[in-house]
């Protein structure tokens, strides 16, 4: 090396931020760089001659005086160590050792960096996460007891209007009593959604493979959805592929989670016409079968920029959405947690005021021990039947004087004057929305009249929706006994 390139070397190693250290196969210390002086408080003079495990007592010993590293450390690793300043103090390093050179003596190098910075920063990162551990702790068994709490009241008034029920006669009576219980029934959903979303978080939710039966678990499934589409006027229809197992192998209970989710939106965003469902089979390799399902409704559906909205947190498409029909915003991102620990995913569709399509597929398991039968027999599949069923029964709702047609006027009305009566006008709103698009065919008398009806039920003023409610009855009628001549 010419006395250039040793000034080159020295000028670039001493400008380094990092201590650098050589030292020969004794460990006695032959140069240390200005960084290693200012940072241990000796000068070059002091540190030349040093015996290298003077400044790593912990990383370094002499072995028949031959400098080792201490068991346990080796040279292609960073080691984390400390090195001893001047006045006896230490600080953490990650040092690296490298050598021996191939000269005429061995040589050995050490670089390394101060960390005291990073180690600072890591207790206080251990110190935040511990702090975050404790306070999730404490919301969840917040969560736990609030719910419980909350559960208690909700139960004990559910109890009594359905005991009141049993025995009440008056059919307004009745109704309030009804709508005392959907909302008994709202209020658990919430304390349900709010519990396993914090079960979620904490990473407490686990999927179960239990073998069940796919057909009793749909039969179950058409009962209860049935039944709650009816309770709001709507119709309930189910469509499956006959190729399905009868039984499977997989978590009912989440599964049974999932569509309870997607079907209970789908009931509360429509107000008149259908709720379906649609399941078939995607594919099979093997005893691993995956499974596509899709919820359809033809209620107030979604704009496009809505989408991404929809399986977020504490989220819903629209403000005015939770305003005028509540919710968390829970529902949805707890199905897409579900969805995928069962190995799918979960895709959302719709149409402002046209209707909502969501999709999801879940992998479960076949019994390799049953012979398999599949569900043709009990359920009939017809492939795009239910679309078909839905598209005919939107072309029919709004054919005006058709019996489907008279069958959601009736039923919007009877759900208009429940809301009436109730004082809830942002509900009465909605159901006018749906009136005003179900008379559309009318005559220009009952056009106005509607429209008298909406502007009335705007000002939430009760004497002259009334009146204005009976006027659109009477020509109503007469629109349809014309309907019905022609």
């Amino acid at each position: 090396m010419t006395d250039e390139q040793g000034r080159l070397l020295c000028y670039v190693l001493d400008n380094s931020q990092e201590m650098i250290v050589s030292f020969d196969e004794h460990g006695c210390i032959e140069y240390a760089n200005e960084k290693t002086c200012e940072l241990t408080g000796y000068n070059i003079l002091e540190l030349q001659g040093m015996f290298i495990g003077e400044l790593y007592k912990e990383a370094f010993r002499l072995v028949d005086n031959e400098i080792k590293l201490v068991e346990g450390y080796h040279r292609e690793e960073q080691i984390d160590t400390v090195i001893y300043r001047k006045n006896k103090t230490c600080f953490p390093v990650g040092l690296n050792v490298l050598g021996p050179l191939k000269t005429e003596k061995k040589i050995f190098f050490c670089m390394a960096i101060n960390m005291t910075r990073q180690k600072i920063n890591m207790r206080k990162l251990e110190d935040t996460t511990e702090q975050l551990r404790a306070a999730m702790k404490d919301r969840d068994s917040f969560v736990a007891n609030v719910t419980h709490e909350l559960r208690t009241p909700v139960n004990g008034i559910k109890g009594h209007a359905e005991i009141m029920l049993e025995d009440e006669t008056d059919s307004q009576k009745k109704n309030y009593l009804k709508m005392i219980l959907d909302c008994c029934s709202t209020m658990e959903g919430i304390i349900n959604n709010i519990l396993d979303f914090s079960k979620l978080e904490a990473g407490r939710f686990q999927i179960e493979e239990n073998l069940f039966s796919f057909h009793e678990f749909l039969k179950k499934r058409e009962e209860q959805f049935n039944s709650l589409a009816l309770r709001k006027g709507l119709r309930f229809v189910m469509n499956v592929a006959p190729d399905i197992p009868q039984t499977l192998i997989g978590d009912e209970l989440r599964l049974t989670q999932i569509l309870n989710n997607l079907v209970s939106n789908a009931v509360k965003f429509t107000s008149q016409g259908y709720v379906g469902i649609e399941v078939m089979k995607n594919m099979q390799i093997g005893n691993e079968i995956e499974l596509f399902f899709m919820v359809v409704d033809t209620g107030i559906g979604m704009a496009p920029e809505d989408k991404e909205k929809l399986f977020t947190s504490f989220s819903q498409a629209d403000a005015s959405i939770t305003r005028k029909y509540g919710g968390t915003g829970l529902g949805l991102a707890i199905t897409k947690e579900l969805v995928e620990m069962m190995g799918g995913s979960i895709h959302a569709e719709g149409e402002r005021g046209k209707g909502s399509n969501f999709s999801f597929t879940v992998r479960l398991k076949t019994d390799e021990e049953e012979p398999e039968e599949t569900i043709a027999e009990a359920l009939n599949w017809n492939p795009g039947q239910l679309f078909a069923q839905l598209e005919q029964e939107q072309d029919l709702m709004y054919e005006f004087g058709s019996e489907i047609n008279a069958r959601e006027l009736q039923s919007n009305f009877e759900k208009l004057n429940l809301s009436m009566d109730m004082s809830n006008w942002q509900k009465a709103e909605g159901f006018m929305e749906v009136i005003k698009q179900l008379t559309q065919g009318g005559s220009k008398e009952l056009q106005k009249a509607v429209f008298r009806l909406g502007m009335a039920v705007r000002k939430s003023d009760y004497e002259k929706a009334k009146e204005a409610e009976q006027k659109v009855t009477e020509v109503l009628d007469q629109d349809w006994k014309e309907a019905k001549k022609e």
